[in-house]
């Protein structure tokens, strides 16, 4: 194993590099340290750059030179060090270099330690030639290094900074301590410039004397004492220099904490504070609150008695322990107040706990005004024969939960269609909205309840009603919104066509659809003829208007709105081909109808 010191070596390194022509390169390499002047030369594969003792997070620096001695150029091809963390090198130049005969090539190593310690490293310089040489680095970071014990124990534990020291369990109004030994554990020589203890119940139990010089190894003592004013945890810092140590220390006996909980916020209870309040709460609805009992103290606490303290209030316990019971350090339990108010105004009650007493407070308010409401999913004219989908929502959250109910109406110079109705069925939808939402809900529709056009020209207009779910008050405003659409008339519309009752020579044309207007004036059939067949005629308008106008004006087609079925039969005379009937040579027909608005689309059936 080689030998690691500090002293200066004088020894001279040489790389000899031979040119093509027999000119020779040959470096020599040196090293000026920053804190001296004095070139040290290298010698080959056993040189060492020592920068000695360095402070810690600060930097030394040596520069290396390599110069070629020789006849000829040499060119280095790179520079590298292998322990990057505590040295490096900079002012490196562009790499491969050509140095002249003459020539000089210098770079900086840079040491700068991290940690109090004996750090080595090395630098490899290879050249074009293929040689190389390795320098050694040493360097010894140094400092001093203050570190904390508890001498009580063997062996002695490290508290570090940011740790706890923990005093022992004590009496209250009783003292405890524990001893705490300051020692440089570095390797240069240490300062103590300031102890302090701050925290309710704890201080120095020994008068330290500072600023005080610590050498490598040598140590300072003293004790803290803990005298706690009160059961539990108590917490405090002892600071030396800038490093902080948590203290930590448990005051025997019991103690009874009390606390609520309301919107998420927990509030603490005592003697600048024996009221719990309660939110203000709307006539019908109920309000709670988590209450909780923790025993912060070291021994048992027992509780024999928990109730509201007034018969009839509008306050009431739920989920209270069996008691008595007992509870043991560390632990709590909790119990709920309900609040339902039955008056508007403030309501006032008492809770007590054993022999201590707590007020509660509260008030009922009127329900709010319902928030601006939208009907959306239709608007203006819609289709007859559809099923558009219907929403409603507020346009802001309600603190409760609200039902109501979706009421369809008609209107029109025409009998009503029976087949506007909800989806559901019947012309009303029950609905709610939850508590703190905006839409609504139509039982298992969900979010959106749909409703069948039908196929009368009319105005149909959706109404809605609120209130409050629990207790039924009427929410609904004065003049409430509505949402009014509207089928319009217009030109017949076809559903489908069939041909029936065949027979050799004719059969009927049958063809559903519906009139918004309920008024037919023609219906026009078109024949269209199979291969090898004429017809003199193949188009026929009948005038139906007679017979619709006896169809729509009659009771019996009210439950059918604008819908109809008209059945025509033909008859046909001639003579088919051998083999084929006369109904052979029809193809297909097309039908359409019309009234005073327009013609209807076409239908088609086929027969071949």
């Amino acid at each position: 194993m080689r030998s690691r010191r500090f002293g200066w070596c004088a020894f001279l390194l040489i790389l000899v590099a031979v040119s093509a022509a027999g000119q020779q390169a040959r470096f020599a390499l040196s090293y000026v340290l920053q804190s001296n002047s004095t070139a040290v030369p290298l010698s080959d594969n056993n040189g060492v750059i020592s920068f000695g003792f360095t402070t810690v997070n600060t930097a030394s620096q040596a520069a290396l030179s390599l110069t070629n001695v020789g006849t000829g150029p040499g060119i280095i091809s790179s520079i590298t060090v292998n322990n990057g963390s505590h040295f490096r090198l900079t002012a490196v130049p562009l790499l491969p270099v050509t140095v002249q005969a003459g020539g000089n090539v210098q770079v900086l190593v840079i040491y700068q330690p991290t940690e109090i310690q004996f750090d080595t490293g090395q630098i490899t310089i290879t050249l074009a030639t293929g040689s190389a040489i390795t320098i050694d680095l040493q360097g010894v970071g140094t400092g001093s290094n203050l570190i904390y014990q508890l001498p009580a124990s063997n062996p002695p534990p490290i508290v570090p900074p940011g740790g706890t020291i923990q005093l022992p369990d004590t009496n209250v109004g009783e003292t405890g301590s524990v001893v705490v030994r300051i020692v440089n554990a570095g390797n240069s020589s240490g300062s103590v410039n300031s102890v302090t203890v701050v925290g309710q119940g704890f201080q120095l139990g020994t008068v330290v004397v500072v600023p005080q010089a610590l050498a490598p190894n040598s140590s300072l003592t003293f004790t803290i004492n803990f005298t706690p004013s009160q059961p539990g945890t108590l917490n405090g810092m002892l600071v030396i220099n800038s490093d902080v140590i948590n203290l930590s220390g448990v005051g025997l006996g019991p103690r009874l904490q009390f606390s609520y909980t309301t919107a998420g916020t927990t509030i603490a209870l005592g003697s600048s504070n024996t009221s719990v309040v309660f939110s203000p709460v709307v006539v019908t609805q109920s309000a709670q609150l988590s209450f909780d009992v923790k025993n912060t103290g070291t021994t048992s606490a027992f509780i024999s008695n928990i109730g509201i303290g007034q018969t009839n209030s509008p306050y009431s316990l739920s989920g209270v322990p069996s008691l008595p019971v007992s509870l043991a350090p560390g632990t709590d339990f909790r119990f709920t107040i309900t609040f339902k108010p039955t008056t508007l105004g403030f309501s006032n009650g008492t809770i007590q706990i054993d022999t201590t007493t707590f007020s509660l407070t509260g008030s009922g308010t009127q329900p709010p005004a319902l928030p601006a409401y939208t009907i959306g999913g239709a608007s203006g004219a819609i289709a007859p024969r559809s099923q558009p989908k219907l929403t409603l929502a507020l346009a802001a959250p309600y603190p409760v939960a609200i039902s109501g109910t979706l009421t369809l109406t008609v209107s029109g110079d025409l009998p009503a269609d029976p087949a506007v109705q909800f989806a559901s069925g019947g012309r009303t939808v029950p609905f709610v909205i939850p508590a703190n939402s905006t839409g609504a809900v139509f039982g298992s529709s969900g979010g959106q309840i749909g409703f069948q056009s039908g196929t009368v020209a009319e105005t149909i207009v959706l109404t809605p009603s609120f209130a409050t779910q629990a207790g039924g008050i009427d929410l609904t405003p004065a003049t409430p919104s509505v949402l009014q659409v509207a089928v319009q008339p217009a030109a017949p519309t076809l559903v489908a066509v069939s041909v029936s009752g065949q027979t050799a020579t004719g059969f009927s044309i049958v063809v559903t659809g519906y009139t918004t207007s309920r008024t037919l004036t023609n219906w026009t059939v078109k024949f269209t003829t199979a291969t090898g067949f004429t017809m003199p005629t193949t188009q026929f308008t009948v005038n139906v208007q007679p017979v619709a106008n006896q169809w729509f004006s009659g009771s019996a087609s009210q439950a059918f709105g604008g819908q109809f079925t008209i059945t025509v039969p033909f008859a046909f005379q001639g003579t088919p081909p051998s083999g084929q009937s006369l109904l052979s040579g029809i193809a297909a027909v097309s039908v359409t109808v019309s009234n005073e608005l327009g013609t209807s689309n076409s239908v088609q059936a086929t027969l071949q």
